[in-house]
């Protein structure tokens, strides 16, 4: 799914996650080499589940995930 039209799990952050576009989505982009992401949860780079946290491993598929709304 693009990044675009992509629901990011509600804990999932980093620095650019922080940013909205004019739409209200957070801009995350799931191709950056660069970002570092962490768990709100946790408060680290692996969810509450044990797995790493990032942008393509943060899905429906997890127990800890929860949409933003």
């Amino acid at each position: 799914m693009p990044a675009a039209t992509r629901n990011f799990c509600l804990y999932l952050r980093t620095k650019n996650g922080y940013l909205r576009s004019p739409e209200g989505r957070r801009m995350i982009d799931p191709d950056s080499s660069t970002a570092c992401y962490r768990c709100l949860l946790t408060q680290s780079p692996v969810g509450p589940d044990g797995l790493p946290c990032d942008a393509r491993q943060c899905t429906e598929s997890r127990g800890c995930f929860r949409e933003e709304s």
